[in-house]
């Protein structure tokens, strides 16, 4: 699953409809559409609203690891509007904090850094991108996964010859609906991604097990599709302490099969 964080309406209005993201009733204040790989949230504006927006979509799922995206409008000195933009590294203007996102795939745009403020910039004092919620963004959801996995990308909607305080809804909307092609790769690369790591994760995991126990070239193909199945069924691995009393491997695969019938199903994303 990947989750989508924008501040404004006009943000998302743009996603929703090419992504067919269907609204779900309006929960503490949020309001979320999703389809069954995406889920996005209108957070509000500012750092904070960021934050809680990202803390309150995890807290559905605490131990899931979900691919993360900001997404929305920024400004700049001198780069054109409607020119996108991604973050490789991002700070927090009030506190001097910066985080910089792992970028270990293709990208369709520049990269710069991205500066968030408590307050719209109308002096773009230097050669970044200025926003009001990556830094909030970021520092949230990157407790929750790994920084190849946590983007910003934004969408240039202001700068020293067309000021912030111009900017209307609709033109907002216009922003993001030109840079579909481009937020879409984006997107699928998080998802090839997300899709790796996960695999990775249950490689290790098999690992785990084979130096433990000793398993043949038929036992190996079991463990390895029972815990595909139990990677559908639960958002964190066995713990190898639950098979402690196992002599052999065939013990393992026994309570793995036992373990696996009593997790509840799953019918969200995963």
């Amino acid at each position: 699953m990947l989750h989508i964080v924008t501040a404004l309406p006009c943000e998302a209005k743009p996603l929703i409809k090419h992504y067919r993201l269907n609204g779900r009733q309006a929960e503490n204040s949020f309001r979320i559409y999703e389809n069954d790989v995406i889920r996005l949230i209108i957070a509000g504006i500012g750092k904070c609203a960021a934050a809680a927006a990202c803390a309150y979509l995890q807290g559905a799922e605490p131990q899931a690891k979900h691919a993360w995206l900001n997404l929305g409008i920024a400004g700049h000195r001198d780069l054109d509007v409607g020119e996108a933009i991604m973050a490789h590294k991002i700070s927090d203007a009030s506190t001097g904090i910066s985080w910089y996102p792992a970028m270990p795939f293709k990208l369709p745009c520049q990269t710069l850094e991205l500066i968030s403020l408590d307050q719209p910039n109308t002096e773009y004092g230097c050669n970044s991108g200025y926003d009001m919620e990556a830094a909030g963004f970021y520092s949230t959801a990157i407790r929750f996964n790994s920084s190849e996995l946590v983007q910003v990308f934004k969408v240039i909607s202001d700068n020293r010859a067309n000021p912030a305080e111009q900017v209307s809804a609709p033109q907002a909307e216009q922003l993001i609906n030109a840079q579909l092609d481009n937020i879409d790769v984006v997107i699928k690369q998080l998802f090839v991604l997300n899709t790796q790591m996960a695999q990775q994760q249950n490689k290790t995991e098999i690992e785990a097990f084979q130096q433990r126990w000793h398993f043949t070239v038929s036992q190996q193909h079991q463990l390895q599709r029972l815990l595909q199945r139990w990677q559908a069924r639960s958002d964190s691995g066995p713990d190898l302490n639950q098979f402690k009393t196992a002599k052999n491997s065939k013990a393992v695969i026994a309570s793995l099969e036992k373990m696996i019938s009593n997790l509840p199903m799953r019918f969200d994303d995963k």
